[in-house]
């Protein structure tokens, strides 16, 4: 548990408030596509908020814009490794710790931040 605790902390998140969406395929629910808020990201990875029924080592599609370049939509892959069902005063939303497929492009999201 340790270990895990010390990796997370190697990438330093960026809290922010943007609109992202997902998709996902699940054999219970079929298909999954929901505008969300983006939390925070790093180099490992985001955390989002949702009302839907994801489960760990669920593989999503990620759109990002970016709010100084709403003309371009980053797409990026990711796997669910974490959900806090009580992400909110009220539990009405979950956060979820999504962690980037070793493809990921995300020079472009942290180029931006520099």
């Amino acid at each position: 548990m340790a270990f895990s605790i010390r990796r997370q902390q190697t990438h330093p998140r960026t809290k922010v408030d943007w609109p992202i969406e997902y998709a996902v395929f699940s054999d219970k629910f079929g298909v999954i596509h929901e505008r969300s808020k983006l939390v925070d990201f790093s180099r490992a990875g985001i955390c989002f908020l949702t009302m839907c029924n994801l489960e760990i080592g669920m593989e999503l599609t990620i759109h990002l814009k970016m709010p100084d370049r709403e003309d371009r939509t980053l797409t990026l892959r990711g796997e669910v490794v974490r959900i806090d069902e009580k992400a909110d005063m009220f539990q009405m939303f979950k956060a979820v710790g999504v962690k980037w497929a070793p493809d990921a492009t995300l020079r472009l999201l942290f180029d931006e931040q520099a």
